[in-house]
């Protein structure tokens, strides 16, 4: 992690150097996976070289929700889309899935919560036409 984009407090830093996470100096210039079990990831400017054994990309995202809060939809604290558990915001009939509302990042988790989405926006448009489930089992 690279300090001079990362925004940690000393209790942040402490809690990770604890926990034996170290902070690179500099942003990557490149990694070596080498052949063996330990990966060479190599600082820019310089600034060194650290030996790892597991490397977790991150790709850094910024949460676009101009449109929705242009809209009325309400934001969580993390500045994300507040939604419930089928992925609901605060205004009926709109949903939001992925990395714009609180979760993993992960397309894994992203992909679930469209699934969830997608249920419940048609089991809404069901009732909407009058063909609930219980509906049609009469």
């Amino acid at each position: 992690m690279a300090n001079e984009t990362a925004e940690l407090d000393d209790n942040d830093r402490g809690a990770l150097d604890k926990a034996g996470v170290t902070l690179a100096a500099a942003p990557l210039a490149s990694i070596d996976f080498g052949s063996g079990d330990e990966v060479s990831i190599t600082l820019e400017k310089g600034a060194g070289t650290i030996v790892v054994d597991t490397v977790y990309p991150a790709l850094g995202s910024d949460i676009n929700t101009e449109l929705a809060v242009a809209v009325g939809v309400a934001l969580s604290d993390c500045r994300c889309i507040a939604v419930d558990d089928d992925q609901l915001t605060n205004i009926t009939g709109c949903y939001a899935a992925g990395d714009v509302v609180a979760g993993l990042d992960q397309i894994s988790v992203a992909t679930g919560h469209g699934a969830k989405a997608a249920t419940a926006i048609h089991n809404a448009l069901r009732t909407i036409d009058g063909e609930t489930a219980k509906q049609l089992s009469t």
